[in-house]
């Protein structure tokens, strides 16, 4: 069984404190869009991972706060490059980042894929600081 790491590709702001980061207020949720390839599946014992999610949006959002990554959901298929849509099971938030598994639309493990168009997730963070 091997870990297969993504890459994330794009980082969005879908909701959150409608007033923005503020330094009143000690933690705060935001909701951000992900987007990530994956390296080739080889078997349908590999699992897949996205790490460093929340220092991702960190970087990206130069806050200055730290970043506490909350949950995690699949929001969007990403693709093979036959056009098979690339699903995942529920990630589980794994420190500061998600794991799972690449499935099909019907939820069964992905035995032999590599995503060319991203996978998209909903991801929730609080900032605090």
């Amino acid at each position: 069984m091997a870990l297969q790491s993504g890459t994330i590709l794009g980082i969005t702001l879908v909701s959150g404190n409608p007033s923005g980061l503020s330094d009143a207020t000690p933690s705060q949720r935001f909701d951000f869009l992900v987007t990530a390839n994956f390296p080739a599946f080889t078997s349908g014992t590999d699992t897949a991972a996205l790490p460093l999610i929340g220092a991702a949006i960190a970087a990206e959002t130069r806050s200055g706060k730290s970043v506490t990554l909350r949950d995690g959901l699949c929001a969007g298929p990403g693709q093979d490059a036959n056009g098979v849509e690339v699903y995942t099971n529920p990630p589980t938030v794994s420190g500061d980042g998600l794991t799972f598994n690449l499935t099909n639309a019907a939820g069964t493990a992905q035995t032999s894929v590599a995503t060319n168009i991203p996978v998209s997730f909903i991801v929730a963070v609080d900032f605090v600081g």
